[in-house]
């Protein structure tokens, strides 16, 4: 539900006529939709199964990585 909600308010943020009526010309951007809300909850919780999947050393190792990946892309 947190991640279904995520992404429904990434598509309200990037569309700027979210909720526009079906009859009007500009309707609903069903392909920014479909990015946003449809994509963020399968993409997240598949990447919470592997994550929940790997064995305990894996995660910490993948997790240090991503933290000091991040931390580089930040300072630079």
């Amino acid at each position: 539900m947190l991640l279904g909600s995520l992404g429904m308010a990434l598509y309200c943020y990037l569309d700027p006529n979210a909720f526009g009526n079906l009859g009007k010309e500009s309707g609903i951007n069903l392909r920014l939709f479909l990015l946003t809300a449809g994509l963020v909850p399968q993409a997240g919780l598949g990447l919470l199964m592997i994550w929940f999947g790997m064995p305990n050393r894996s995660r910490m190792r993948t997790w240090r990585v991503a933290r000091t990946t991040i931390k580089q892309i930040v300072e630079n």
